[in-house]
């Protein structure tokens, strides 16, 4: 089954947290702004260092497309897989 899915990656090493958005190819702008504010709503307060709970001062955010082709590779069995 191929669902419409976006992927927020945190990562807390370093001196900021990082949050990564990770969008289908296409996303449509509009889509990104709702998925923007539910972070901020959902996800932000819980890692944010700051006492700002719903902004994004504080973290490194990036957003990336996902590409339409994916190619995954067994890093133990060192073969790509379908």
């Amino acid at each position: 089954m191929n669902r419409n899915l976006a992927e927020v990656l945190i990562s807390r090493e370093g001196a900021m947290p990082v949050v990564e958005l990770v969008i289908p190819h296409g996303t449509k702008l509009t889509d990104l702004v709702k998925i923007s504010e539910l972070i901020s709503r959902e996800i932000n307060p819980k890692i944010s260092p700051r006492g700002c709970q719903t902004c994004l001062s504080g973290l490194d955010f990036r957003i990336r497309e996902r590409f339409e082709e994916i190619i995954r590779i067994d890093l133990d069995a060192m073969e790509i897989v379908s």
